[in-house]
């Protein structure tokens, strides 16, 4: 394998896929320690991993919750510009229909000074 080859946890699949089956396994111990605690009898490595594990899903919420802040952000930015280019296009076939009708106008007028 060379220097730069990149291996499946590397790419961004295989973060996802990562992150996913992390996500997972902390969801499952979150239904065994509830299922402790609901017959209480939580071990102190017990509250300490619960703590750990939820410290690590409100950590994962925020970070998602900033990513998808900035996506809409970023999606209002992309609706400004596409309306403006709209409106630019608007201006533009005016100006064209415009130019054509003068145009079309002084070709008129030159057929008819040139009958004279």
């Amino acid at each position: 394998m060379t220097r730069h080859a990149r291996t499946r946890a590397d790419s961004r699949r295989g973060r996802t896929l990562l992150r996913d089956l992390s996500r997972d396994e902390r969801r499952a111990r979150f239904l065994l320690l509830l299922a402790r605690a609901d017959r209480g009898v939580l071990t102190p490595e017990d509250c300490a991993q619960l703590r750990l594990d939820i410290e690590a899903e409100v950590s994962e919420s925020d970070t998602h919750r900033r990513s998808a802040a900035g996506q809409q952000a970023a999606a209002m930015r992309l609706h400004s510009r596409i309306e403006a280019a709209e409106q630019a296009l608007v201006e533009t076939e005016s100006d064209r229909d415009q130019a054509a009708a003068e145009a079309e106008h002084l070709r008129q007028q030159l057929a008819v000074g040139g009958q004279r």
